[in-house]
């Protein structure tokens, strides 16, 4: 019986040994393994509400209808500056003979072979018809403004001299000037004479034209 615990414990001990000279160091990790294959996609979401309108603006109102302008009838202003003024010979009426003055050319293809031109030059916050002539009492001085007018153009002119004798001449003003003139058909001008206009107050003429 002791020679059989013997023999068990040599038995055991051998064993014990032999697997403690087995154990080796721990060996490298293994590769990673390849990634799984992706899982389905979730079922979309519900829309959400629609988010609340702006307000509409209101339409402004129309305006009035304004009034019908007379086709015979041309209306224009236009400002000429004290550099744009240039010398010209100015014939003499007659047997007159031929002088200078200032002209100022505006083109216009209302005026016709069959129109009739008047026109204003503004002083201060008056229209004053033309021609225009200024003669100081004191020392004779002058100054004038006038216009006349073709088929295609009107020209305004202007001329002043310090005095009646030697006086020193000027063919631009010292200031800019702002003209008016309005182009009317002869037949028309003819019913505004008929009517009593008086063609050389603008507010007259300005006045039958709105009403007529």
């Amino acid at each position: 019986m002791n020679k059989f615990y013997r023999l068990l414990s040599v038995v055991t001990l051998a064993l014990s040994v032999a697997l403690w000279s087995c154990k080796g160091d721990q060996g490298p990790q293994g590769p990673t393994g390849a990634q799984g294959a992706q899982g389905p996609t979730g079922a979309q979401g519900a829309t959400g509400s629609q988010g609340p309108s702006g307000a509409t603006g209101s339409t402004g109102a129309t305006g009035a209808t304004g009034q019908d302008g007379n086709a015979n009838v041309k209306n224009a202003e236009v400002t000429v500056k004290t550099t744009d003024w240039r010398t010209v010979d100015a014939a003499g009426i007659g047997t007159g003979n031929t002088g200078q003055t200032g002209a100022f050319e505006v083109a216009d293809a209302n005026i016709s072979a069959g129109s009739i031109v008047v026109a204003y030059v503004k002083v201060g916050t008056q229209w004053l018809a033309l021609p225009r002539v200024i003669i100081k009492e004191t020392d004779g001085a002058t100054e004038q403004v006038n216009f006349g007018f073709e088929t295609g153009k009107v020209t305004f002119f202007y001329s002043s001299q310090t005095a009646a004798i030697g006086g020193i001449k000027s063919y631009k003003p010292q200031t800019d000037l702002t003209f008016s003139y309005v182009t009317i058909e002869k037949t028309l001008r003819l019913s505004m004479e008929a009517a009593g206009v008086n063609l050389r107050s603008r507010e007259a003429v300005t006045s039958y034209l709105q009403s007529h």
